[in-house]
């Protein structure tokens, strides 16, 4: 059973460089379909964690006992990567994209990797306008830390593919299922360490941070971009084990159940 998962994705990794030109149209698609008639397009992407930042910055520096210094940038660093994996848990990949998987002939995994890759694209802009604004600003930066921020972006990338395989998947049989992680996605971010120390988290509160596998994405790019240092290994090694073991659990399902999406949509 292990090899059989390892050769699909190696075969649906084929697939997928084939049609590649697919998988740009969509990705294309997703994001331009989104800010359609906008003025300011993609840049509503990123308008909603800005703003974010900005109401939490300004609320938490005034009812902080002991403010953080720079809040601003610990509060960046930890929100887009909430607001991404959030989005990838969502499970609305498949299901919205049912006259795809019904009426033409390609690899459905395209039709979750390109929504994938459409929020991803924004992450990754998002983090180049912080680092731009922390040189300019003057903070410190770890230069062998920083090295290890392309690393991790691909490891949450790994992560939130997965999470969107099985999430997607599951809503396609139980559609309750994408209407709950909605709901529960708007939760997450009040119990993963963006606008509050993850040491600060006591009692039932404490568990539930260090056994939310966000928190580790988050402390990894606080660690490199907050407080400048190379990110803890052992917060490296388990978003190594939480991105492969999520991404291989996701594609398992993915591809047990994606011959029955046409019958089921």
């Amino acid at each position: 059973m292990a090899m059989n998962i390892f050769s699909r994705i190696i075969q649906s990794a084929k697939d997928v460089y084939d049609n590649r030109v697919i998988l740009l149209a969509m990705t294309r698609r997703n994001t331009a379909g989104r800010y359609k008639s906008t003025y300011v397009g993609f840049i509503w992407h990123i308008l909603y964690p800005v703003l974010m930042i900005a109401v939490l910055t300004i609320t938490f520096t005034y009812i902080r006992p002991r403010p953080l210094e720079d809040f601003w940038i610990y509060l960046a660093a930890g929100m887009f990567p909430v607001t991404f994996i959030s989005a990838s848990l969502r499970g609305r990949a498949i299901v919205a994209n049912a006259n795809y998987i019904t009426k033409m002939k390609f690899p459905r995994e395209i039709v979750v990797i390109s929504n994938v890759l459409t929020d991803f694209l924004g992450v990754v802009f998002a983090y180049v306008c912080i680092i731009i604004v922390i040189l300019l600003s003057g903070q410190y930066v770890n230069w062998w830390g920083m090295l290890m921020l392309p690393v991790e972006l691909i490891l949450m990338l790994l992560f939130a593919t997965g999470s969107s395989f099985l999430v997607s998947t599951i809503t396609v049989f139980i559609k309750d299922v994408g209407y709950f992680m909605t709901i529960a996605m708007r939760l997450v971010i009040w119990i993963t360490p963006t606008f509050f120390l993850a040491s600060e988290a006591k009692g039932l509160l404490s568990l539930i941070v260090w056994y939310n596998p966000f928190t580790y994405f988050v402390e990894v790019f606080h660690d490199i971009l907050y407080y400048g240092t190379f990110p803890h290994v052992e917060f490296l090694l388990i978003s190594v084990a939480l991105a492969v073991g999520m991404f291989l659990l996701g594609a398992a399902v993915f591809f047990r159940y994606e011959k029955k999406f046409p019958e089921v949509l």
